[in-house]
């Protein structure tokens, strides 16, 4: 195993560690620090290094709010890399992009440690660090060359450069890389697909909650971006370039209440550059390159928001009306009936179509023509998770396909779960799909003909179904809603 870990990558040597039988390589650097000049640069290729360098610790993450100042770093753009063996097989590559509301987590957190994936299905599991927030997703182009949009994503796709160029040296096939990610991390992908520059380096998609409409256009970006001036008091190029990190971060988080859009605020621009077009329309006319696609949502995605102490904080009747309250008189009448069928649960059920699951369907219906693609839903339920009334929430799926039940969220829905028996059989299942999916592009289930959507349901008992029911599908076929899906330009 020795021999193994120590790896010459295109830019020097490294050297990493056992961890449960599997090579582990952390804080990999994949580009240059974004610091100085670069600090609101797209990203650049990493400098080469002379000797070994050990790769046993995590990079520092992005800056964020939800960590302590030491955990954080500009200088965060590192990759992880767990593998078999750094043999010279040709094994799938799954590439892990972290959700966090374009704002938080990253590829270091717990949760997302690839040794049970890499135990589960003899593959390469790689995740990555990107610029969040105010560094790594606002516009502040307009103040010179020294500012580009899309920061974060150009992170993504140095990632995903370095590794195309070094994988086979870790035990992984560079042809055959699947991009993996949940939330944010499934939008940045939905936008991947469609770009020139990052095709070459996928060869298929899976989706994890991904929210394909929540972009914004160039002149919504800028005047956002000057938003944020105006309230930081950074009104200058001169004074975003030298500000404090910290300084960043405390505005970055005050912004989110301020603006009104909450964690809504950091999202991916259609720049006309690194991203050209919306994602729906984009695989509606047919994509350079035919990536096979995996996309689902969890069951009742934004059910945390009906817990009484965060409904009455963030005002959930006045989002509810949000929702609809731009659409026709038929349409903001007549789509909130159609979830009294769900009883108490049937306002969840509407956000979570609203925010997700009708813009994945929208998103599978118009790549299905040209590309192979499926869908699923995670509908599993721990007793915690009924009792808490958070049911199948966002990104409850996440410590399933990763088989770590000690981490993250994980600790808080296993509360009640003495026996992980049947946890585990939904694991497995999830796993092993996800893996086939990688090293096949093919998925044992229906896949999706146009406006057939259907999915394959994890639960106690494996079901299928349509993704969302075909009535509440038909009524928002007029909404105003999907009508501006489907534009090229919002």
């Amino acid at each position: 195993m020795q021999d193994q870990l120590t790896v010459k990558t295109t830019y020097g040597i490294i050297r990493g560690e056992e961890e449960r039988g599997v090579c582990v390589w952390r804080g990999i650097p994949y580009a240059q620090a974004p610091m100085g000049a670069l600090r609101f640069h797209h990203s650049r290729p990493p400098q080469s290094w002379t000797g070994v360098r050990e790769t046993v610790c995590f990079g520092k993450a992005a800056p964020q709010k939800e960590r302590r100042a030491e955990e954080y770093s500009e200088d965060c753009l590192f990759l992880n890399i767990w593998s078999p063996a750094a043999d010279g097989k040709k094994r799938p590559v799954l590439f892990y992009i972290h959700g966090g509301s374009f704002a938080a987590g990253a590829g270091s957190d717990p949760e997302y440690n690839g040794v049970n994936l890499v135990h589960t299905g003899d593959c390469v599991v790689v995740t990555v660090n990107y610029r969040l927030g105010v560094l790594g997703f606002l516009d502040f182009s307009e103040l010179g060359e020294e500012f580009e949009a899309n920061c974060g994503l150009s992170d993504i796709l140095s990632a995903l450069a370095w590794c195309h160029d070094n994988i086979a040296r870790f035990g992984g096939d560079p042809e055959n890389i699947t991009v993996f990610g949940q939330s944010a991390g499934a939008i940045c992908i939905s936008a991947l697909i469609t770009m020139k520059s990052a095709q070459p380096y996928i060869a298929k998609a899976i989706m994890m909650s991904s929210g394909p409409t929540l972009f914004v256009n160039h002149e919504e970006a800028v005047q956002l971006a000057r938003q944020f001036m105006e309230y930081s008091g950074l009104r200058t190029k001169e004074a975003l370039m030298s500000a404090p990190t910290e300084l960043l971060v405390e505005k970055q988080k005050t912004f989110t209440s301020y603006c009104g859009l909450g964690s809504g605020t950091f999202t991916i621009e259609i720049d006309g550059k690194l991203v050209e077009k919306f994602p729906i329309p984009a695989v509606k006319n047919g994509i350079d390159k035919k990536i096979p696609i995996l996309m689902g949502t969890t069951r009742e995605e934004m059910s945390f928001l009906f817990i009484k102490p965060v409904a009455k904080a963030l005002e959930i009747d006045g989002i509810m009306n949000a929702g609809v309250s731009k659409e026709p008189e038929e349409i903001r009448t007549g789509i909130p009936p159609l979830y009294d069928r769900y009883g108490k649960r049937g306002r969840s059920m509407m956000m979570a179509d609203l925010v997700f699951r009708l813009a994945s369907a929208w998103f599978a219906e118009s790549a299905s023509p040209h590309t192979k693609t499926w869908m699923y839903s995670f509908d599993y339920e721990t007793p915690a998770m009924r009792v808490s009334g958070l049911h199948a929430f966002h990104s409850s799926d996440i410590p399933f396909v990763f088989g770590n039940f000690k981490a993250g969220m994980a600790k808080l829905i296993f509360l009640f779960s003495p026996s992980k028996k049947g946890p585990r059989k939904i694991s497995r299942q999830m796993q092993q799909d996800f893996i086939r999916f990688a090293k096949t592009g093919e998925l044992p289930w229906q896949p999706c003909r146009g406006a057939d959507t259907p999915a394959k349901c994890y639960n106690k008992k494996i079901t299928y179904r349509q993704i969302i029911e075909s009535d509440i599908k038909e009524a928002y076929l007029r909404s105003e809603f999907r009508r501006r899906s489907f534009e090229e330009e919002c």
